[in-house]
């Protein structure tokens, strides 16, 4: 069991008339990945994701303007239909990154109205959670796992 740190932003939901095996498959498909990873009406290209240890986890989130985010992060940990981890602070095989930002743990778990899907972001420091949450975490993140949800639920 994961211990909350103050240093954590945590998101999670309900999701309904959906199941572990379709969200797992939306993490899992890089195209189906692209039209739900960021909110809209931003969008993502180049994803490459390799759900093991060790894997890639790699996306160019592109804005309304033109404008283009890299990230190129580590699969720490995966289970099927169960956990994922990732983090930026390597990249594919291990390589250290430079730079290190977040680490994000994902859940999904059964439950009576659905998959409880929960999703805790650690940051080093408080500085880095700060500017996480100034940055839009809540309103962001929260927008991505309404169209995970509706995406999953036609899957």
């Amino acid at each position: 069991m994961m211990i909350a740190d103050a240093n954590d932003l945590t998101i999670g939901r309900t999701m309904k008339n959906v199941t572990r095996e379709q969200i797992w498959k939306a993490w899992s498909d890089p195209e189906i990945l692209a039209e739900w990873w960021c909110p809209k009406p931003w969008g993502v290209k180049d994803v490459l994701i390799e759900l093991k240890p060790g894997g890639a986890f790699n996306t160019t989130m592109c804005g309304p303007n033109g404008e283009e985010i890299p990230g190129e992060g580590c699969i720490v940990y995966a289970k099927e239909k169960e956990c994922i981890v990732f983090t930026d602070c390597m990249t594919a095989g291990w390589r250290p990154s430079g730079e290190s930002f977040m680490t994000a743990v994902v859940t999904m778990e059964d439950c009576d109205e659905g998959v409880r899907y929960c999703a805790t972001v650690r940051h080093k420091n408080t500085e880095d959670s700060k500017k996480h949450d100034d940055m839009g975490f809540h309103d962001g993140w929260g927008k991505t796992l309404e169209q995970l949800e509706d995406i999953a639920r036609g899957l």
